[in-house]
């Protein structure tokens, strides 16, 4: 199965039937910006509003039934006459929401493809990094991660104990890859180390540098993401060679890039910007359909990271 492949895609095929185009935001700011996070049930669905039926809350308490009716995160790039951007729940489907609550009392959505991780065949298909790339997982370590995420970004008690035993335990095995019988440790995995990069949780160097120079494209993603929050400079070292390697993907070096450039170290950005000019110009971006509504999010190349770097 090709790379690019094995991520799930989940509930897009009536999306790809107009015009409407967005920009999809990264799981990390929907986390930031939602007001509750729910597992819930529908019950009732249209175009324009759907009926939750509240089974669990995490975080702020919601019970009973809530309606969705809108988005909060929306950036349209374009919009096909009299098909605006729409709700696109079914009666029966089982989840998890992210939402904020609206002036009108109901609750919205960051966007019509993002802020809901749906129960599929048992299986959580989960959204770590961005909904693009999404995993399918086991609803225990789905809430046993994600609980303690949103504590994080909410300003509540984090308990690190399970995350990291789990985390350690994952990033042990060697790096999982596409094989039919390989995807369940390919996906526990990235949820390791998307989980560690949401919590700012360090991990042993020689573990991410093992993900990093796997030949798994998603795990070179993940690693180099959770790469630069490392604050090591045997880590930031390592993301000025990498980003010059040509055999590296522009995704991944983009990650590192970024990751470096967020830690401040004055030092090390001043590295960057001396190599701009041995590092990929190359455009990247999540791939899909070009028909697929959230075509309009923009991951830009190497260099083009760099330039936009001014160190005072």
């Amino acid at each position: 199965m090709k790379n690019h492949l094995t991520f799930l895609l989940v509930l897009f095929t009536s999306f790809i039937v107009n015009a409407t185009t967005w920009d999809e935001p990264w799981q990390k700011e929907i986390i930031q910006k939602s007001d509750c996070f729910v597992y819930g049930s529908v019950v009732q669905a249209n175009d324009t509003v759907a009926t939750v039926s509240v089974i669990k809350s995490f975080g702020r308490s919601l019970t009973g039934q809530i309606k969705i009716d809108g988005f909060f995160m929306l950036e349209l790039c374009s919009m096909s006459g009299g098909h605006g951007p729409k709700l696109h729940f079914k009666e029966g489907y089982e989840g998890y929401f992210f939402l904020k609550k609206g002036d009108n009392g109901n609750y919205m959505i960051p966007t019509p493809s993002s802020g809901f991780d749906m129960v599929v065949d048992g299986s959580v298909h989960a959204t770590y990094r961005h909904t693009y790339h999404q995993a399918a997982v086991d609803a225990k370590v789905y809430e046993m991660t994600y609980s303690q995420i949103w504590n994080y970004y909410h300003n509540k008690k984090v308990n690190y104990t399970e995350v990291k035993k789990f985390i350690e335990e994952y990033l042990s095995k060697p790096v999982a890859g596409f094989e039919e019988d390989e995807q369940d440790l390919f996906f526990n995995q990235h949820v390791a180390l998307e989980t560690a990069y949401l919590l700012n949780i360090p991990v042993d160097f020689d573990s991410l540098k093992k993900f990093a120079e796997s030949e798994n494209y998603h795990s070179q993603i993940s690693a180099m993401r959770c790469m630069g929050i490392q604050n090591t400079s045997e880590a930031k070292k390592y993301i000025i060679s990498y980003i010059q390697q040509e055999d590296k993907s522009s995704f991944s070096k983009v990650m590192g890039i970024e990751g470096l450039v967020a830690s401040g170290d004055k030092k090390y950005i001043k590295q960057l910007i001396s190599v701009k000019d041995k590092v990929s110009n190359e455009e990247t971006g999540f791939g899909g359909d070009i028909m697929d509504p959230r075509v309009c999010t923009y991951v830009p190349s190497p260099r083009e990271v760099i330039e936009m770097i001014s160190v005072k």
